[in-house]
């Protein structure tokens, strides 16, 4: 965090020394046609879950008891596509991804395998975010946007523990389980851009919804800030923060898997527009 926030720092100063000096004119970032941008979040992960059949206790597993690093670096990209001076798309992908292993500290069960007390566990958790936000901009001046919309965070969540147990000389294969799950969260959005001068801005956004639907109850929030530098034309870089908390319940009926993620973390990133 202390690196990031000396980042920040260091972009406001070029930003505002920059466009002081050597004010252009004629060339406003927030209206590019198409914005795109590619960088890493720094996670601080924080996760449960749980997969109850009939007749099994209700327990949630955290994911340090399966090994899983809760400080992680994935990739992100995304876009911003303006359609003319009203609409304005907003597409994001980011994920975490983690292998880990554990002893297990209490017994549970995942899928039809029982893990028991001290067994030697092996986890791998893929859990991939891809959002996509329709906006309108009910203010659009030269410099500021703001606008309200609805969107879709869509978790692609992919979970497999496998576990082992040492049963006097002999290790025993306990087997393996998994569980992929799509998860379609819809959101209420609320964005707003600001572009101090031609070559600094900042943009932010938030939202989220609780909903039931069929087989699903799930509830989602959301909010993100960042600051962008474009010492080219056409190129800069943006330094950030995002913050995503989300809890879902899928119960068909023979089974209740349920999934409680919180993803904050800086992020920085390079990125592009014409």
């Amino acid at each position: 965090m202390k690196v990031i926030s000396i980042c920040m720092v260091f972009v406001c100063w070029l930003g505002f020394t920059g466009a002081w000096a050597d004010e252009e004119t004629a060339n406003n970032v927030l209206d590019y046609r198409f914005t795109f941008y590619g960088g890493a979040q720094f996670y601080q992960a924080d996760g449960k879950f749980g997969y109850i059949k009939e007749g099994q206790p209700d327990i949630k597993v955290d994911l340090d008891d399966i090994g899983l690093n809760e400080n992680e670096v994935s990739p992100i990209v995304g876009g911003i596509i303006n359609f003319g001076r009203k609409w304005t798309l907003r597409l994001d992908y980011f994920g975490y991804h983690d292998d880990g292993k554990a002893t297990a500290d209490f017994s549970f069960d995942f899928d039809d395998v029982h893990f028991p007390l001290g067994a030697r566990v092996d986890s791998s958790l893929d859990l991939d975010v891809y959002v996509a936000n329709l906006s309108y901009n009910f203010i659009h001046s030269e410099r500021a946007r703001l606008g309200v919309g609805l969107g879709v965070h869509a978790a692609d969540i992919d979970l497999e523990i496998s576990g082992k147990a040492i049963v006097g000389p002999t290790e025993v294969d306990l087997g393996s389980g998994g569980a992929d799950l799509l998860a379609p969260l819809p959101n209420l959005y609320v964005t707003g851009a600001y572009s101090f001068t031609d070559r600094f801005l900042a943009r932010g956004g938030a939202g989220g919804m609780s909903l039931s639907y069929g087989d699903w109850d799930g509830s989602l929030f959301f909010v993100n800030a960042f600051v962008e530098y474009w010492p080219f034309r056409y190129a800069g870089f943006g330094v950030g923060y995002r913050y995503l908390d989300a809890d879902v319940d899928y119960d068909p009926g023979n089974k209740k898997e349920t999934y409680d993620f919180t993803l904050p973390g800086p992020v920085v990133y390079v990125t592009a527009g014409f």
